[in-house]
């Protein structure tokens, strides 16, 4: 199994930040998204960086994209034996200012038109979320099956493979801040454990 782990946006991409300018996700993104992908290296699972640029390469447009890059492995080795997970931060609102007390947790995302495997992979890494403490007031749903929220994201949308869109925590909120930066490690975790309680589940329906 490939894993294709996409560190969310760009040193370019305005706007995606904390109301102080200290958090940018970009940057938070290809950290986390670092650590992940050595962790299940050094675990021997297949993991890579989509984006290893500073850039922010397009979603679905022009010669070269995210979701081109993942389709080129998918048509090389086949969409079964691959997963892709986009590494995000979330925001109440885009209006520069903080929004303690309002929308805060972690959330697995999956497209409109999901595979019901893209929902069992959200599904796992939400769990595991859950259970490293990361619950929030945003859609914390407890019942097995049903972690996931269905949105129309051309990332997990166009994508051949089994695709899920994390968001962990809000970046206009001060204690979402706090939980980005100083507990990365947690997160990563969260997300490497899930991604293989996914696998091992993949791997049970084969045997």
């Amino acid at each position: 199994m490939i894993i294709l782990v996409d560190n969310g946006h760009g040193f370019d991409t305005k706007g995606k930040c904390s109301p102080d300018g200290k958090y940018q996700e970009w940057a938070w993104s290809r950290e986390l998204a670092d650590i992940i992908v050595r962790e299940l290296t050094r675990l021997g699972y297949d993991a890579r960086l989509l984006v290893p640029e500073r850039d922010d390469i397009p979603i679905n447009k022009g010669t070269d994209s995210r979701v081109k890059r993942v389709n080129t492995i998918c048509d090389l080795y086949g969409k079964e034996d691959v997963m892709l997970v986009s590494i995000h931060s979330n925001a109440n609102s885009c209006d520069g200012k903080w929004h303690d007390g309002e929308w805060s947790g972690f959330v697995a995302e999956v497209a409109l038109n999901a595979s019901q495997k893209s929902k069992r992979l959200a599904d796992a890494i939400w769990a595991r979320a859950i259970e490293a403490g990361l619950r929030g007031n945003r859609a914390v749903v407890d019942k097995p099956g049903k972690r996931f929220i269905q949105q129309d994201l051309a990332i997990c949308r166009d994508t051949k493979c089994p695709a899920v869109l994390t968001e962990s925590a809000f970046h206009d909120t001060r204690e979402g801040v706090r939980l980005l930066t100083g507990s990365k490690q947690r997160i990563a975790l969260a997300h490497v454990n899930g991604i293989i309680d996914y696998i091992n589940h993949i791997n049970s329906l084969k045997s």
